[in-house]
């Protein structure tokens, strides 16, 4: 389908971008002195489960989504890693411009800023800062999912 194609692509040019370690600001951009961005809490299972048709958003590095952290990827889920070139937050945080350009180059983002959104990642932090980036873009039905097990979790039939 159109959706999942463009689904597939998203997940194939942001881990393109995040392998390459490139963005259009080039690897010599200075970070700009912002402040670390807020982590949401993690969704509770009956908010999560009940949101129809959601994007997931695996915010992710592509080698913790090679090595399933938090389980395996999300079927359809588009991996757009909160990390700058795959250091941890703690040595370098990532800014929420910084993951908002992340977001516009993947091209994931539904134009309808009602659209269900689920973010996770391993565990939930990053998940948690991807998760107030999109809502900081106007994103009204956003939701940190924790991680892909809780997501499954909450979701899975009754």
């Amino acid at each position: 389908s159109g959706l999942g194609s463009r689904r597939l692509f998203c997940l194939v040019a942001a881990g393109r971008l995040a392998a390459s370690g490139r963005s259009r600001q080039g690897a010599g951009a200075r970070r700009r002195s912002m402040p670390d961005v807020e982590s949401a809490e993690v969704a509770p299972a009956d908010a999560l489960k009940a949101l129809q048709e959601p994007i997931v958003v695996d915010a992710r590095d592509p080698e913790e989504v090679e090595k399933c952290k938090g389980g395996a990827a999300v079927a359809d889920s588009i991996n757009v890693p909160f990390n700058v070139e795959g250091q941890k937050q703690s040595e370098r945080p990532t800014t929420a411009e910084e993951y908002a350009e992340k977001l516009k180059e993947a091209g994931c983002l539904p134009e309808d800023k009602g659209a269900a959104v689920i973010t996770h990642c391993g565990a939930g932090g990053r998940g948690g800062k991807a998760c107030t980036v999109i809502k900081s873009l106007g994103y009204t039905n956003v939701h940190n999912g924790g991680s892909p097990d809780n997501i499954r979790a909450a979701r899975a039939p009754a």
